[in-house]
């Protein structure tokens, strides 16, 4: 049966950046949040200033608002990394990063680390970048398992790769790489993008999707609930009847919250109230 538990409802850091982290807990205490993804990205979280000891300390912090990190989502995106790059310093930069922030997971006692699939050019061989970020991500799913932590691998869109944009080529990789500590995710903003919703990649993967971001959009812009255009409603009923038990994560980003971030998650999570969700 499905749950409609406000538990399962999670915010994210990504909206506050412009504030505190100290700020960021404040407000999701204001909005009754109990759990968290903590994107790991400066001023709150940069992993190549964070010692072991400066980790700690972010996670006491949380625990004394009583919130747990449901997901560690280090930055991969605006950063140069890259775990399917051709250039073999890099590749190795990237995976040593990502290494990192399974560490990070696990001393935050994250049960799940989001990782995308990086990308290759767009000139070479598609299937020889595939291979690369398969590699990588064999790698990285062992380490995940010895910190205690299991990737969610996430699709992009094809801006920001040529490996994983829909639900059949994400199935493609995560019959791969796929196990007990590598399943799959589904953002339903980037999958809009392309024609595709959850039921794609709930239909391909089944009980493998165990991550959701869950916004709305254009498609596209990441934005609040209610503030775009996607049919959430058909979206929420998809999970439903696939039998869905993951958490729903508000992955709002948008510019134009950034400078009073609150009313945006307080809109949306009031999306997830009205539809039965206590």
């Amino acid at each position: 049966m499905f749950c409609r538990n406000m538990s399962r409802v999670i915010c994210a850091n990504y909206s506050y950046h412009l504030f505190p982290f100290d700020y960021f807990l404040a407000s999701m205490d204001k909005l009754g949040v109990e759990n968290i993804e903590l994107w790991g990205a400066g001023p709150h979280l940069y992993q190549e200033d964070c010692t072991p000891s400066i980790v700690d300390g972010i996670y006491q912090k949380i625990r004394r608002h009583h919130k747990k990190v449901v997901c560690y989502t280090p930055e991969q995106c605006m950063y140069p990394i890259n775990i399917a790059s051709r250039e073999k310093t890099v590749r190795e930069r990237s995976i040593a990063y990502m290494k990192r922030a399974l560490e990070i997971a696990g001393q935050l006692e994250a049960p799940r680390t989001l990782v995308t699939v990086g990308q290759g050019y767009r000139n070479e061989d598609r299937g020889e970048a595939f291979d690369r970020c398969a590699d990588a991500l064999l790698t990285l799913r062992e380490y995940a398992e010895q910190q205690g932590t299991a990737i969610m691998l996430e699709h992009l869109t094809a801006a920001t790769t040529n490996l994983c944009v829909t639900a059949a080529e994400l199935k493609e990789m995560l019959r791969l790489v796929g196990g007990r500590s590598l399943r799959a995710m589904v953002d339903v903003d980037m999958a809009a993008r392309v024609g595709e919703g959850p039921k794609e990649y709930l239909n391909a993967m089944g009980g493998d999707i165990c991550h959701c971001h869950f916004v709305d959009g254009m498609p596209g812009g990441h934005l609040a609930l209610g503030d775009g255009i996607l049919p959430l409603d058909t979206y929420l009923k998809d999970f439903e009847e696939a039998g869905y038990d993951g958490c729903f994560t508000l992955e709002i980003l948008s510019d134009r919250y950034h400078c009073n971030p609150e009313p945006a998650y307080a809109q949306s999570l009031g999306w997830f109230r009205s539809r039965g969700f206590v």
